[in-house]
């Protein structure tokens, strides 16, 4: 007879998503997370399903700044619930360049005026990181998988990898995304700089401003 007296079972820790290194394949599956984290792509692309072809070919590519090659997935029982993006500072200038000729390109010549303002404004907006960062220009997770840890484990592992490189760690995000400040503090990366958007760039650009924050090597 069993005791009456015996502890209750202890719940099960929750399994960590699985990470590994991005590939071509998953463009579709990843275009729709890279437009969560950067929706003023949408704004200038005037419609989704323009902006998702964008990314995707971004995405595709090798010389932009969301890039698989510079990509880590996180996967949740099979199936890809995040990615992070990140690559050293000294080649933002170049994949910033890269981003907007293939976003121009795959939206099509009546899209290439406002990209190319979109990316004139992002320049003051978004300076080039020191090159001894890691800038990680996207961190996404799909909204059935948030608060599961899955940014937190990308995190950590490209914390990891930016440590292996004796980098520091780089990121930029709203003023008004709080969970994502949250998290990146929550790293040890702390702001360095606050840069407020112009009324005419809000059009291109529909946040209050963009932070960067950093965390030293």
């Amino acid at each position: 007879m069993p005791s009456r007296n015996r502890a209750p079972t202890e719940p099960e820790e929750p399994i960590g998503p699985s990470l590994r290194r991005a590939t071509r394949d998953v463009s579709r599956t990843i275009a729709p997370l890279l437009l969560e984290a950067v929706p003023s792509i949408q704004v200038v692309l005037g419609e989704r399903p323009t902006a998702i072809r964008g990314l995707e070919a971004c995405y595709r590519a090798d010389r932009t700044e969301f890039a698989h090659r510079f990509g880590l997935l996180a996967e949740r029982d099979g199936v890809v619930a995040g990615v992070a993006i990140g690559f050293p500072g000294r080649l933002y200038q170049g994949l910033k360049l890269g981003t907007g000729v293939t976003l121009a390109r795959a939206a099509g010549p009546r899209h290439a005026t406002e990209v190319v303002r979109r990316e004139r404004a992002l320049a003051r907006l978004l300076p080039n990181p020191d090159p001894g960062f890691l800038y990680v220009s996207v961190v996404a997770v799909a909204a059935e998988h948030r608060r599961r840890g899955v940014a937190r484990a990308l995190m950590e592992r490209v914390l990891s990898g930016a440590g292996r490189m004796g980098l520091g760690i780089a990121v930029d995000t709203a003023m008004d995304n709080d969970q994502a400040r949250a998290l990146y503090e929550a790293f040890g990366l702390r702001v360095v700089a606050a840069r407020e958007t112009k009324a005419s760039e809000r059009a291109l650009i529909p946040v209050p401003g963009m932070l960067r924050l950093e965390r030293p090597r």
